[in-house]
């Protein structure tokens, strides 16, 4: 157990009396040493003293006598003692890092082991939480420290995050122009701006395999995956890309930026399944997911006219 800081016992003489003598005994003593006192009663002469305390990293190995000053012992290992003190024992480093903690600092015979949270954690109320990400469409703006957790903003006009993430800020859409490509999807707060070389191509005589085909069909895949439409109409077009007959997985629930990034890999794997079907596959899905202001806008874009 740890040793608790022993008090004056009770004075036998009138406390006034026993006051002034401690005072007048402990001023010239603490003025000219700059060390702190306590009151000691000799157990051999019964006499009141006043004795030197032991600086931090110490004990009291031995009290002071009227002839000898007091005997400080340093702490053993794992004990300490932090302040000025007249422990008979050092204190026991009781401090134990817990599972998402780690040593901020080590037992050391002036203080008690430190704890911290691990990186990735911050504490809140006693405990070591995780850092909390970022949603797609939000960037980091203050990353989490033992002591916060993550703090994030809305990505702003001309910005974006396409991803959840305790670390990424909001980065800048890409300029297609500046790359020698055109515009095929305008970038959004959670989402990149997406260029193609594929330019005025017809999707509805291309032959499969013809040159530019398979850089068209994936402009045609983000234009449609990565429009700006409702949860509820994506859902739709999932089910109709499945079909009755084939019914896919059931999609995500999690989010709209989830259900886009399964149903751009769910046109993915029909362009591959079977070469040149996507675009007329595709139209059927979206009369059948009652989407004509997106058919129209394909039709426009990708198919001749």
């Amino acid at each position: 157990m740890c040793a608790r800081e022993r008090r004056a016992p009770p004075p036998l003489t009138p406390p006034w009396t026993l006051s002034a003598l401690l005072l007048a005994l402990a001023a010239p003593w603490a003025a000219g040493t700059g060390a702190l006192t306590y009151p000691w009663r000799d157990v051999e002469t019964r006499e009141w003293l006043v004795c030197s305390q032991c600086p931090p990293g110490t004990f009291v190995q031995q009290p002071c006598r009227r002839d000898s000053p007091t005997t400080c012992g340093a702490c053993p290992p794992r004990h300490y003692t932090q302040f000025w003190n007249y422990l008979e024992r050092c204190r026991y480093c009781n401090v134990i890092c817990g599972e998402r903690e780690e040593e901020a600092r080590p037992c050391e015979p002036t203080h008690n082991r430190a704890c911290r949270c691990r990186p990735g954690f911050f504490a809140h109320a006693g405990f070591c939480l995780e850092h909390e990400p970022c949603p797609p469409g939000s960037g980091v703006t203050v990353p989490g420290t033992p002591s916060q957790n993550t703090q994030c903003q809305p990505c702003g006009p001309g910005t974006f995050s396409a991803r959840s993430s305790s670390s990424e800020r909001c980065q800048p859409h890409r300029n297609c122009s500046a790359l020698g490509l055109a515009l095929n999807v305008p970038g959004s707060p959670s989402h990149d701006a997406l260029c193609t070389s594929c330019v005025g191509f017809p999707l509805s005589t291309a032959e499969p395999g013809a040159p530019g085909a398979e850089e068209c069909e994936r402009a045609l895949i983000d234009f449609v995956a990565f429009q700006d439409l409702s949860f509820k109409r994506f859902l739709r077009l999932w089910h109709a890309l499945a079909g009755p007959e084939a019914p896919g997985p059931v999609p995500p629930r999690e989010g709209r930026v989830e259900l886009q990034l399964k149903l751009r890999q769910q046109l993915l794997e029909l362009r591959e399944a079977r070469a040149g079907a996507l675009a007329g596959r595709l139209l059927r899905a979206l009369r059948e997911a009652r989407l004509p202001g997106l058919e129209r806008s394909v039709r426009a874009r990708f198919w001749a006219h």
